[in-house]
């Protein structure tokens, strides 16, 4: 009974957070595209309406009277309608352009949040959940800030572009690549910077060739948060996808609708041989197959470490540390937009490594992990939308779950300290994302988590430091745009 009023407790407290009518400012329930990323980008990253401005739900039974913000009174209820973007005035920015068709652009954000836990874990982490992983605390998880300028060919001739984008906060643990911001020996237990894009790019026509360090286009959440819906990281992308890679990734656009790419990289977050010495490669391919459906696939693969230490690092013929083992990664993203104001989203993960770890009787064991998540998002007014996220993701032999951080990439962070979990997890993600303004949103995420499958080696699960094998959060956050 105590659960369940718990349960209870926080899904009422999330239905009152978020108001039900409102006036003025259109965005969609799509974060807006990456600024400065040509080419194939994280489904999560791509931009909802393709430049154009977007209007709220209108209701056919009250339409004469939404003439600009009135709101009318649908199904008895106060329904804004057809409120435009610019009815709240046009986002500022610290740098904007001279020229409205400039390919340089800027971008900028502060990300805050808190993250209630009813279970107050002794430990005061959140179990595995990531980005907001601190309990009852506050978190100043990104102060980004970043330029660029973008590629345009449009189809003929040459150009040239480059992007840097670098953040200050709690969310540099997971965006660190080894070999580059662990030589700068500042970055703490749970602050620090990161820099996840630094790269130069050329195109040709159709061909583009970016050379340097780049966010990695798996999957459908990205780097930096406010480019996703929900504040917090599924399992699929914290613990079963790389975050960035540094090599040289070239994109072919072959028509309107298939644009295909390969990179030769340095693997999964590292930039040399700090903390992996071998190569990677990575192949994408994305089918826009209308204006309302697409169908993304990136594979990754190389050696990569292992727990199981076989294949070390040497040094003068002396072993040196991790292991390493051929890994093989895939995701595919489809999307679906329904209507203005519906969209849904599929993506399926699957990764193995070879001998990656030893079971009780000290045996070789290749590891396994995939899922499966599910997105819906729906523009209830102008301002307020919804979204909805189903997840399942198995770690096959407890290979994926908490061995994240610290990382080669932040040594120095502080993460979750129990891993190995062989089993599979599940989470439900509810919550709405309100604009204040046009530089001014907050988001509410209601988080249940559970875990069915084995304890670790010290007999301990997953969530409240390590008593239970299931979990419920809400988590706050505000971001202001620059």
């Amino acid at each position: 009974m105590k659960r369940f009023s718990r349960h209870l407790w926080m899904a009422a407290l999330v239905a009152a957070l978020c108001p039900a009518s409102s006036q003025a400012q259109s965005y969609a329930y799509y974060p807006a595209e990456m600024a400065g990323a040509p080419g194939v980008v994280p489904a999560s990253a791509m931009a909802a309406n393709s430049g154009r401005e977007a209007a709220g739900p209108v209701c056919a039974s009250c339409s004469e009277c939404c003439t600009g913000c009135c709101g009318c009174g649908c199904f008895g209820i106060n329904w804004p309608c057809g409120c435009l973007l610019s009815d709240l005035g046009e986002a500022s920015k610290l740098c904007k352009p001279c020229c409205e068709d400039s390919q340089w652009s800027t971008t900028g954000w502060l990300e805050q949040s808190f993250t209630w836990n009813p279970y107050s874990p002794a430990d005061r982490f959140n179990g595995p959940v990531t980005w907001t992983d601190r309990s009852n605390d506050y978190q100043m998880n990104e102060f980004w800030y970043g330029f660029g300028r973008v590629t345009k060919t449009e189809g003929c001739g040459t150009d040239w572009g480059m992007r840097v984008d670098a953040f200050y906060g709690t969310n540099y643990r997971w965006d660190t690549s080894a070999g580059f911001e662990t030589k700068w020996g500042t970055n703490g237990t749970f602050y620090g910077l990161a820099v996840p894009n630094l790269y130069a790019e050329g195109a040709y026509n159709n061909w583009t060739v970016r050379a340097g360090r780049f966010v990695s286009p798996v999957g459908y959440y990205t780097v930096g948060s406010p480019n996703n819906f929900f504040p917090v990281i599924p399992y699929t992308y914290q613990y079963g996808e790389p975050f960035t890679h540094t090599g040289v990734w070239a994109l072919n656009k072959l028509s309107d609708q298939l644009t295909v790419g390969g990179a030769i990289t340095h693997g999964w977050d590292d930039t040399d041989n700090t903390g992996n010495p071998h190569g990677g490669g990575l192949a994408n391919a994305t089918w826009t197959m209308d204006e309302n459906r697409s169908l993304a696939w990136v594979g990754v693969f190389g050696d990569e470490p292992n727990l199981s230490g076989i294949h070390p690092k040497t040094s003068g013929g002396i072993a040196q540390g991790t292991g390493f083992t051929s890994r093989y990664f895939q995701t595919l993203v489809y999307t679906r937009k329904f209507s203005d104001d519906v969209m849904g989203v599929l993506q399926s993960d699957f990764g193995t490594q070879h001998d990656a770890i030893r079971d009780p009787g000290g045996n070789l064991r290749t590891a396994k992990w995939y899922g499966l998540n599910g997105y819906l998002y729906w523009n209830m007014t102008c301002r307020c939308q919804w979204g909805l996220n189903g997840e399942w993701f198995r770690d096959q032999g407890g290979f994926r779950v908490g061995q994240v951080l610290p990382s080669f990439g932040s040594p120095n962070a502080r993460g979750l300290a129990r891993a190995n979990f062989d089993g599979s997890f599940y989470r439900l993600t509810f919550g709405p994302r309100y604009y204040f303004t046009p530089n001014m949103y907050t988001r509410i995420a209601f988080l249940w988590d559970w875990y069915d499958g084995k304890k670790n080696g010290g007999g301990q699960y997953p969530f409240d430091d390590g008593t239970k094998n299931y979990q419920q959060c809400l988590v706050f956050d505000l971001v202001n745009t620059f």
